[in-house]
C-alpha cells in the first residue's frame, strides 16, 4: 500500500500550501515509503567483489513475492492482466533464449523479423487491419509515434507549420506528453452527458492546421469506446487521419465482441480510422514493454521511419524513438499469443465480462454511487449525490482494495483483469464497497486521506504546487534510499 500512503502524505503537504517553502527533508518524510528496502544493503558503487549468485537471486525472489502477494488475491484494479505465474514463468524462459540479442542486428538475429512481422499480422488480422505496423516498448510510445507520425504528414503533405490535434479530455495523457515534446498543440475537447466524446464539439476545433483526430476504445478513465463511427466520418470530412487508442481495450474488445456482447465499431471496419494502438502487455498477456502500433497505409507508417546513409559509423536505419532492443521481448511477445490462442483469449474474456457485470451491477444497487456510461470490462463510478468518492476509497483501501482514483469528476474505477476473476473476489468487492459506503457516510464532511490531491488541481497555482509535488516524487524513483544500509 506504500503508493497510497504516499498520496495521502503528498495530498496533506499540498493542502498546506507548504510545498514550495518545505525543504528537502519534508518531502522526503512524506514520500518514504517508497523506500521499503533501506534496510537491506544499499548499493552506491559497484561492489569491489562479485557477489555471490545465489544470494543475489534469493533477494530479488523475496522482493517478488511480496510484491506480488496483493496483485495475487485479486483486490487490485488494472496493473496485473495475467496474473498466471506459470504462464509468466515460461514467458521468463522464452525472454532468457534471446535477452541479449539487439534486434537492430538482423543479420545476427533475422528471428527477430518472423517475430515482428507475425505480431503485425496477428494483431492486425484481430483488428481487421491491412498487415501494416510496428512493434513500440508500450502504449506510451505508440500513442506519441502516431502523434509524431501524423505531424510529419501534415507537414509534408498540406505544409502544416502551428500542428494541433483535437481530441477529448478522456484521451491517454501521454499524447500531452508526446504533443509538449513535439511542439503541437492539444485541442481538448469536452465528453456527452455518457462520458464520451462529443463528435460536435471536436469538429468545432478542427482548422487547416489540424494533424489528426483522436478516440479510445476504451479510455483509461472509465473504459468508454467513443463514437468512433462519427468521429470517422468527421476525419473523412476534413482529409485528416484519425488515432484509436486501443492500448486498453485493443487486445480484449475483440474476443468480447465474438462473445456475443454489444461493442461499439472502433477498429478499422470503421471508415476514416487510420491508426489504432493496441497493447500487447495488457490483454495480450505479453510481458511489459511491448504494444503494436498498426496503420492503415504504408504511407503513413514510414512518416515514424529514420535512416542515415551518410553517418561515419555507417548506414543506419531504425522505425522508430528506440535504438537498440532486447530480441527477449519480441520473442516472448510472440509466444504469449500462440501459446494463449484464440480459446484462451475466448475464456479469459468470458471471466473477465461475467465479473465486471457482478461488480457493475453491484455498483449500480448502491443508491449513492452512478456508474458511469455503459461499461464492458471497466467500472468507473462516481457518487451520484453529496457522498465523498474519496472517502469511499480511503475504507476500500482499509479494506485491502486498490482502485485506480480519477478525477473531474472524482471518481473511482475498477479495470478488471484475468486475477479479479477468481471465485468469490468480485462479490467480496461489492460487499466492500457497501461497507465502504456506510463508512463515507458515516464520516461525512471529513477530509479524504486518499485521492484528494487530484482535486487540487484545475488553477494555475494549483496544478504547479501538484505538478512541483509529482517532480520531487519522481526525483526520489531516482535516488538511492536515504540512509540506506551500507553492504
Amino acid at each position: 500500500m506504500a503508493f497510497d500512503k504516499i498520496r495521502q502524505g503528498l495530498k496533506n503537504v499540498v493542502v498546506r500550501s507548504a510545498l514550495k517553502h518545505a525543504p528537502d527533508s519534508t518531502i522526503a518524510k512524506v514520500i518514504g515509503d517508497l523506500y521499503p528496502y533501506k534496510d537491506t544493503a544499499t548499493y552506491r558503487r559497484v561492489p569491489a567483489e562479485p557477489l555471490d549468485r545465489a544470494a543475489v537471486l534469493s533477494e530479488i525472489a523475496g522482493m517478488a513475492t511480496s510484491e506480488d502477494a496483493r496483485g495475487d488475491r485479486g483486490t487490485v484494479s488494472g496493473s496485473l492482466y495475467c496474473g498466471d505465474h506459470d504462464h509468466y514463468h515460461f514467458l521468463g524462459e522464452v525472454f532468457d533464449q534471446f535477452s541479449h540479442a539487439n534486434v537492430l542486428q538482423r543479420d545476427m538475429y533475422p528471428s527477430a523479423t518472423k517475430f515482428e512481422g507475425e505480431i503485425i499480422a496477428m494483431a492486425s488480422d484481430l483488428l481487421h487491419g491491412t498487415g501494416v505496423g510496428v512493434i513500440t516498448g508500450g502504449g506510451s510510445e505508440s500513442l506519441i509515434t502516431a502523434l509524431y507520425s501524423y505531424r510529419e504528414l501534415a507537414r509534408a503533405r498540406r505544409g502544416v507549420t502551428r500542428p494541433n490535434v483535437v481530441m477529448p479530455v478522456t484521451a491517454h495523457v501521454a499524447l500531452d506528453k508526446g504533443a509538449h515534446w513535439m511542439n503541437v498543440e492539444v485541442r481538448k475537447t469536452p465528453l456527452t452527458d455518457r462520458y464520451v466524446a462529443d463528435v460536435a464539439a471536436m469538429a468545432a476545433r478542427i482548422d487547416d492546421q489540424t494533424i489528426a483526430l483522436v478516440a479510445s476504445a476504451g479510455d483509461y478513465a472509465h473504459g468508454l469506446i467513443d463514437p468512433i463511427t462519427e468521429i470517422g466520418a468527421l476525419a473523412q470530412s476534413h482529409d485528416i487521419g484519425l488515432h484509436v487508442d486501443g492500448c486498453l481495450g485493443g487486445w480484449l474488445l475483440p474476443w468480447v465482441e465474438r462473445l456475443g456482447y454489444d461493442v461499439p465499431p472502433w477498429d478499422f471496419r470503421v471508415p476514416g480510422v487510420t491508426s489504432i494502438s493496441a497493447d500487447t502487455h495488457k490483454y495480450g498477456y505479453a510481458l511489459k514493454g511491448s504494444s503494436v502500433l498498426l496503420y492503415r497505409d504504408n504511407d503513413t507508417r514510414q512518416q515514424q521511419y529514420f535512416a542515415s546513409p551518410d553517418w561515419p559509423g555507417g548506414l543506419y536505419l531504425s522505425p522508430g524513438f528506440a535504438g537498440s532492443r532486447s530480441g527477449g521481448i519480441l520473442a516472448s511477445t510472440w509466444a504469449a499469443l500462440l501459446v494463449t490462442g484464440e480459446s484462451g483469449y475466448l475464456a479469459a474474456a468470458g471471466a473477465i465480462m461475467r465479473t465486471a457485470t457482478t461488480i457493475r451491477d453491484g455498483v449500480r444497487a448502491i443508491p449513492e454511487l452512478e456508474v458511469m456510461g455503459d461499461p464492458l470490462f471497466l467500472v468507473a463510478f462516481k457518487s451520484a449525490g453529496d457522498l465523498d468518492i474519496y472517502l469511499v476509497n480511503d475504507s476500500l483501501i482499509a479494506q485491502g482494495w486498490r482502485m485506480n482514483a480519477a478525477q473531474l469528476p472524482p471518481a473511482l474505477h475498477f479495470c478488471v483483469t484475468r486475477p479479479n476473476t477468481a471465485p468469490g473476489v468480485a462479490e467480496a468487492f461489492v460487499e466492500a464497497l457497501h461497507g465502504a459506503v456506510d463508512y463515507a457516510r458515516k464520516h461525512k464532511g471529513a477530509s479524504a486521506k486518499s485521492g484528494a490531491v487530484y482535486g487540487f488541481g484545475g488553477s494555475p497555482k494549483g496544478n504547479e504546487l501538484v505538478t512541483s509535488v509529482m517532480f520531487k516524487v519522481l526525483d526520489a524513483m531516482h535516488a538511492v534510499a536515504p540512509d540506506g544500509k551500507a553492504p
